[in-house]
């Protein structure tokens, strides 16, 4: 039996390190890992998806609190469904529950769908958030990076000596929407 301690972070700003320093003093054998990646999707998180191939029959995941798992209710239960079969239990130690018991079960399957919830009133928050700065001129929305605005004056460099928009964006190793929309707005300057 091993214990793996999963740590995530959903920003490169934040710092997953507090969360494994803190499983630790419980569980000072467990190995670490550590992952900076949004929660909405369990697919695009590699260090859990490494995690979730390495456990075996008799292993346990132990996680501060269920969100680092995931907030998709539906996903979280198809995956303590999954590790149940594997043999594997998820320990939260926020809520001392353990998946492998029938209360631990029951408190999981409402704390997936608390968590849940609080992903999507956050996003509700920044969506009146975006809309207000939007209507007082404030929102630009997402800018393109610096590495962007390079390749796309490049591109248009391309453009001008003859090049097509789209082979000129695939050369400069930019999207063609991406150099579309940099033409767009250029021009309105």
């Amino acid at each position: 039996m091993t214990d793996y301690i999963y740590s995530r972070v959903s920003t490169k700003e934040q710092n997953s390190k507090s969360q494994a320093k803190e499983l630790l003093q419980s569980y000072p054998s467990a190995a670490v890992y550590e992952e900076k990646q949004s929660g909405k999707s369990m697919i695009n998180r590699p260090v859990f998806q490494e995690l979730l191939n390495t456990v075996k029959a008799g292993d346990r995941i132990i996680v501060r609190e269920l969100s680092r798992i995931g907030r998709n209710t539906t996903d979280v239960l198809a995956l303590f469904e999954e590790l149940e079969g594997k043999g594997v239990a998820v320990i939260i130690k926020e809520l001392q529950v353990d998946s492998t018991s029938a209360t631990g079960k029951m408190v999981l399957t409402i704390m997936a769908s608390v968590s849940q919830m609080e992903r999507e009133l956050m996003l509700e928050r920044q969506k009146a958030g975006i809309e207000e700065a939007k209507k007082a001129g404030k929102y630009k929305g997402k800018q393109p990076s610096l590495k962007t605005i390079k390749a796309c004056k490049e591109a248009v460099g391309y453009v001008g000596n003859g090049m097509s928009k789209e082979k000129a964006a695939k050369a400069a190793g930019v999207g063609v929407a991406t150099l579309y929309r940099y033409i767009k707005t250029e021009a309105k300057i």
